[in-house]
């Protein structure tokens, strides 16, 4: 296990040198920084000053170095729109983003959980096919669309929450709502469908044959084999949960990583969209390897494959 672990974070490591090297390409491909950054009727003196005081007179190598440098020591330099660190204003609004993601990602996987057991438990039957029927309703409504008409109607129609905003609980009841719908509608039904697999391995079979009561199939036998590929699944629910916030913080107004990624693709505040991507890749990066390292303890059988 701890092989595997070295492992893993030696992939963080080459994860944040592609992503240094994407984001390196990028910022140079979209143009000269330092002519984007000058106004229009600048003189050829004015933007070559503004090119040197970037270090963008350097060698090609040389500002590689750097940007691979400023990566692991989270030094990407000030925000071009704001002139302040942009790793620091990434680390202020990383929070807010994660008050919306962890409780969404929580209420997703006990929601589904519940509704999986019991679609799995009654498959045939008229609530079975319901809760599927829900699920795959909601989970073909766009979250950006379902989010304004959360907003509709308690914000607008009754009141009861604030149209946007990012200050108070109050501020995290749309986009959490929204993002665990999303999130349940796809866990829900692969917790139905890995239950119903488990239900027809050979141990369960004959621990009914033995008149084992269904409780301690489900509990005991059931839910342990559906429990590794559902852990698994977090992890890439994560990832979405994150990248949705690109477009749904903005919506609603609320001051987050997302919102402030935009913000900066905006301005064109090219150490602003570096220190957010990076930061929301190596996040991503940490809880998929976490979430690996999980499955791997709860599941014997990972384990054992690994030993031999």
């Amino acid at each position: 296990m701890i092989g595997y672990i070295v492992r893993r974070l030696l992939l963080v490591v080459l994860v944040a040198c592609g992503v240094s090297t994407f984001l390196f390409a990028l910022s140079r491909l979209a143009g000269d920084p330092a002519a984007l950054l000058s106004p229009p009727e600048a003189s050829d003196e004015v933007v070559a000053a503004t090119r040197e005081r970037l270090g963008l007179d350097a060698p090609m190598i040389t500002q590689y170095a750097d940007a691979l440098r400023g990566a692991f020591t989270l030094d990407f330099g000030e925000s071009f729109a704001f002139g302040r660190p942009a790793a620091q204003m990434v680390f202020e609004r990383i929070g807010l983003s994660l008050w919306i993601v962890v409780p969404s990602i929580v209420l997703a996987v006990l929601l589904s959980f519940g509704v999986g057991v019991v679609a799995a438990l009654r498959p045939s039957r008229p609530s079975g096919r319901l809760i599927m029927a829900v699920t795959f309703v909601t989970g073909s409504v766009p979250y950006f669309w379902l989010a304004l008409l959360l907003v509709l109607l308690f914000a607008v129609r009754l009141g009861w929450l604030p149209a946007t905003g990012s200050t108070g609980y109050a501020s995290l009841v749309v986009p959490v709502t929204v993002l665990t719908v999303t999130a349940m509608s796809t866990s829900a039904r692969m917790a139905r469908g890995q239950l119903l697999d488990s239900f027809g391995e050979g141990y369960v079979l004959t621990a009914r044959s033995k008149g084992v009561a269904p409780w301690r199939i489900l509990l005991g036998h059931a839910l342990p084999g559906a429990l590794p590929p559902m852990l698994a699944w977090l992890g890439i629910e994560f990832s979405f949960l994150f990248s949705a916030l690109l477009v749904l913080e903005p919506i609603l107004g609320y001051e987050g990583l997302g919102a402030l990624l935009v913000r900066g693709v905006t301005n064109q505040d090219f150490p602003l969209v570096q220190a957010s991507v990076f930061c929301m890749a190596m996040l991503i990066t940490l809880v998929n390897i976490g979430v690996d390292v999980i499955v791997r303890l709860v599941d014997p059988r990972l384990r054992t494959k690994a030993a031999t």
